[in-house]
């Protein structure tokens, strides 16, 4: 393992990405421990890693994504969310934060969340005197409800390498979502309140009913997924092609907005995408492999076992451990390198395992809004031209809050688990 950790921190530090940086170091670890025997059954477990039914929802999924995102979909959720919200003391900012849920629903990215509604909120919430920083810090962690609710590739990834359900997955997400949301929401009712920012003029049942109308569409995508599932009409990787299906409909006979050039250009981005994730899981699958033969979830176990037999105080070290994990790594990143060891704690607590993913895919989010990775941070600092540092102390507070839903998610396991069991996912 030291080889294997030495040539870790040494690409890690001169800034290599992190698939090629997993790579370097298995063949380091392989070639400097003299079991270069291994070399040869290394392409094809990383075709094996790629090679599972579940992961075809990936690409269906970001396609769906990708064509519900053409002819001002951004436009129709955030106008229908600021006809509800609007009225209210800081209704801009409530706008955000709960566009940034409804668009989660379609994007199952935090970052194509915090570049879309960034882009579109920003601007207008500068021109009402709302501070840029404030604005831009409040989309950016609102921007991480999106891979909490379904569709959620973070969801799909974990379930992949750990055998959880991925139904089950995506259908718990969903509450500590909302729990999120009304959480920021608090915060920028309050925010709102102390800096005196504007309120909207209330908009009429008509003016409601039209947004509602617009958007309906798009936010049926998720709510077929979920009631599809439920009703065990399809798997979720059934749900993503149907979800494809839909938004390809959507936007061509409904929107009347598809073309082909914009049909291009979601195949192409999708493509990027997906390749970038099957990459990153191909070599997540050979580092399973060395962790497999240095035992490392066993020793992960004894070493969190030794320090305390506390389940709590365990779970407490656990999620520092992905928190600071989070500041240095990706979220796929993050899950590669410690779903062996956390499936193997999980399992000497007595954890749900779909109460453990959520905990860990919410945990490994925080990190996209800490420094010095923080992806949404870098991606609504080039969207509003503001230098990163000052967007991420603006962020601090909502980051505690965050912090603080985590902490709930972990005590309360039901705050995960009741809707599974209610709609009865498998």
């Amino acid at each position: 393992m030291i080889w294997l950790g030495t040539a870790f921190l040494f690409t890690m530090l001169i800034g290599m990405p992190i698939a090629f940086v997993l790579g370097f170091s298995a063949l380091t670890y392989f070639v400097m421990t003299g079991q270069t025997q291994f070399l040869l059954v290394l392409p094809q477990r990383m075709l094996a890693g790629m090679d599972l039914f579940v992961l075809l929802a990936i690409p269906l999924f970001v396609l769906a994504g990708s064509i519900m995102d053409v002819g001002g979909l951004t436009r129709r959720l955030i106008g229908f969310a600021n006809s509800i919200v609007g009225r209210f003391r800081g209704g801009l900012s409530l706008t955000a934060v709960w566009g940034c849920f409804l668009f989660g629903g379609v994007s199952g990215s935090a970052a194509a969340d915090a570049a879309a509604i960034g882009t579109v909120m920003v601007p207008d919430m500068t021109r009402q005197g709302y501070d840029v920083d404030y604005s831009a810090a409040l989309i950016a962690v609102s921007s991480l409800m999106a891979p909490l609710v379904p569709p959620s590739i973070a969801m799909i990834i974990y379930g992949a390498l750990s055998g959880t359900s991925i139904s089950q997955l995506l259908i718990a997400g969903l509450a500590p979502g909302i729990l999120l949301a009304i959480a920021l929401s608090i915060y920028a009712v309050w925010v709102a309140r102390v800096r005196n920012y504007p309120k909207s003029e209330p908009q009429s049942a008509a003016e409601i009913a039209r947004g509602f109308w617009k958007a309906i569409p798009v936010m049926l995508l998720p709510i077929i997924i979920v009631v599809g599932i439920r009703g065990g009409i399809f798997t979720a990787t059934e749900a993503a092609a149907i979800a494809a299906v839909y938004a390809l409909l959507v936007a061509t006979f409904v929107y009347r907005a598809m073309s082909l050039r914009f049909l291009k250009d979601a195949f192409v981005s999708t493509a990027i995408i997906t390749s970038a994730i099957y990459f990153l899981i191909a070599i997540a699958n050979v580092a399973g492999f060395i962790f497999a033969i240095e035992q490392l979830p066993q020793k992960a176990v004894a070493l969190l076992t030794g320090i305390s037999d506390n389940p709590y105080v365990i779970l407490l070290m656990v999620n520092l451990i992905l928190l600071v994990m989070g500041m240095f790594l990706d979220t796929i990143g993050v899950l590669i390198l410690t779903v062996p060891a956390l499936m193997a704690i999980g399992n000497t607590l007595g954890m749900e395992p779909v109460h453990l993913g959520v905990m860990v895919v919410f945990n490994v989010l925080v990190g996209f809004v800490t420094p010095p990775v923080g992806l949404c941070l870098f991606v609504i600092s080039g969207v509003t031209g503001r230098p990163m540092e000052k967007v991420a102390v603006k962020a601090l507070p909502m980051i505690g809050i965050a912090l603080i839903v985590l902490g709930l998610i972990t005590v309360f396991p039901q705050i995960s688990l009741f809707l599974p069991e209610i709609l009865g996912a498998r």
